[in-house]
């Protein structure tokens, strides 16, 4: 047994075994400044290994709100979701805050539901990852609250929205295609108007000119589920349709992998006749049979950015950003 993390500590606990003032280890916990990045990394190493929780008990009294921030994800199944969640509980928990977690199921419904239950609990604030509905913002008031990878449509006004560089992503992913040889360019993207895969598209489309490529409206393959049986069926009839085209741009692992099972049950060689871009970087993409080349987007820094951004928020800090943007980058596998 580790007696050291069964040991209750405070703050002036800390302060003494991490050689700084109680002040400092404040302003540390509440993330105020004025303080080196080697006397933050001792204090929350010191916070981690005995798990220390601040007291949030009489803060909740003169606020009304609890300890917890309500997170709502579409599939935590989904092992993108699954690690932006575990990096948003981690940051939070140092900081004294619970992650009270909602499946939502891609369903927009049910993601109302959610939100009023939530709602009527007073949470310290709510984070929403790749929301479906276009009116996440009017069932939240004023209560602190962080959009990742797609921002509210209208009802939000001003929110911190923390997303991956989607339309950067996309023009990497065309670059790679080209620099591999490929001249004609298919993309499989969502039919549905969503800010993600409209960037990606914008991406895809505006690399294409740059090239001086034609952008043929037959190899824009929009598909109603983010699904791999949907990207299959909708590259099968593709090849049916006689269009000729040597590479294609997944704007999801999913739709990506989909589209090499196609080519492959066609008797096409991937990379040899069609190479192939995916988004994102999920477990199966590198465990694939042909592992996928895709764009790699960062899970730990965009579930810490958040969880760093709510806390500042439900401190009380009048900076509430509009837009945050994480790089992304490259991945080249067996598809290129």
């Amino acid at each position: 047994m580790d007696t050291d993390r069964d040991k209750s500590i405070s703050m002036t606990d800390i302060s003494r075994m991490a050689g700084v003032s109680v002040a400092t280890v404040s302003r540390i916990i509440n993330q105020n400044g004025r303080y080196s990045a080697e006397t933050e990394r001792r204090v929350r190493d010191i916070i981690e290994k005995y798990h220390y929780t601040p007291n949030m008990a009489a803060k909740g009294l003169k606020t009304r709100r609890t300890n917890f921030v309500g997170i709502l994800v579409p599939d935590i199944t989904n092992d993108f979701f699954g690690w932006i969640v575990r990096e948003i509980q981690n940051g939070l928990r140092i900081h004294g805050y619970m992650a009270f977690v909602c499946d939502t199921d891609e369903n927009e419904e049910i993601e109302r539901q959610y939100i009023s239950m939530l709602g009527a609990v007073n949470p310290s604030g709510m984070i929403i990852i790749s929301g479906n509905t276009s009116e996440l913002g009017n069932g939240l008031g004023d209560l602190p609250a962080i959009y990742i990878d797609r921002a509210p449509v209208v009802g939000a006004g001003e929110v911190t929205v923390i997303e991956s560089d989607n339309y950067g992503g996309a023009k990497l992913a065309v670059q790679e295609l080209y620099e591999k040889g490929c001249r004609r360019i298919a993309c499989i993207r969502s039919a549905r108007v969503i800010s993600t895969y409209s960037s990606r598209y914008s991406g895809y489309r505006d690399q294409l000119e740059l090239y001086g490529l034609y952008a043929d409206g037959r190899l824009d393959l929009r598909v109603d589920e983010i699904t791999f049986q949907a990207a299959r069926q909708a590259v099968e009839e593709l090849l049916d349709s006689g269009a000729e085209f040597d590479g294609i741009f997944g704007t999801a692992d999913w739709l990506a992998l989909g589209a090499v099972e196609a080519l492959k049950g066609r008797g096409l060689r991937v990379p040899e006749d069609v190479k192939v871009v995916g988004f994102d970087d999920i477990s199966l993409a590198s465990l694939s049979t042909t592992p996928l080349t895709t764009i790699r987007q960062k899970t730990d820094v965009l579930g810490r950015t958040a969880a760093e951004e709510i806390v500042k928020m439900m401190q009380g800090s009048p900076d509430w950003k509009h837009r945050i943007l994480v790089d992304v980058s490259l991945i080249r596998r067996e598809t290129t």
